[in-house]
């Protein structure tokens, strides 16, 4: 695929923002990521701007430090893709942009999903670094000059799991979840709760494991 001038100035437009949001981030010394398209380079108009935070933090400090730069949250959710999968608060600045981090330790199969989707921490985005990642068509998007290169991950798994430095092991179980979302449809995630506006996101979590055992089994096998 080669790039229009149009494609390259919406790149630059989107990591524009993303480095925006970052960058208070960065100040008080946390550790952000962007993933996903804006990584890859592969952005179209409708691109979400996801930056992800890889460890627990707290969410009056994070929401502290946007708003000491004028961004302000439009809504806060948590949630919880399946009762195995760490769950995680989203800090919404609008339907496209957003802020999450885990509200545990995540497992390592965890932290490779970014790795798969392809990240870029601060100083790489800086830099106008793109790296390799996999899309939701299970392509396997590879950063050129010009453009990108595309190869299908399951014609190659082993492969694909090189080039994103992942275990083979890793890739083939999100290959088989995004597969299955395709075959019958998106269902949803296990949980999803949007946090009103007089609590912050910590009570509302500590609500959930109070009543939820098997939320609590899944914290105790990554402690």
């Amino acid at each position: 695929m080669v790039y229009s001038e149009g494609h390259w100035r919406l790149l630059r437009r989107l990591r524009a923002r993303a480095e925006k949001l970052m960058k208070p981030l960065i100040e008080h010394g946390l550790r952000p990521i962007v993933y996903g398209s804006i990584a890859r380079g592969d952005v179209r108009e409708e691109s979400d701007i996801d930056v992800f935070i890889p460890y627990p933090v707290g969410s009056a400090m994070l929401e502290l430090y946007l708003e000491e730069v004028g961004i302000k949250p439009w809504k806060r959710v948590l949630v919880q893709a399946t009762p195995s999968y760490v769950p995680k608060a989203y800090i919404f600045i609008d339907e496209k942009t957003s802020v999450s981090y885990p509200l545990s330790k995540m497992r390592k199969e965890e932290e490779e999903f970014y790795k798969l989707a392809g990240q870029l921490g601060w100083e790489q985005l800086k830099r106008d670094e793109r790296v390799p990642g996999m899309n939701k068509q299970l392509i396997l998007i590879v950063p050129s000059p010009e453009g990108h290169l595309e190869m299908p991950v399951e014609r190659s798994v082993e492969e694909a799991a090189k080039i994103l430095e992942v275990s083979p092991t890793t890739l083939r179980k999100r290959v088989q979840v995004l597969k299955r979302r395709r075959e019958v449809g998106r269902t949803g995630v296990y949980r999803k709760v949007e946090i009103p506006e007089d609590k912050t996101v910590e009570e509302v979590f500590q609500q959930l494991l109070a009543r939820d055992p098997a939320l609590r089994r899944r914290l105790r096998t990554i402690s």
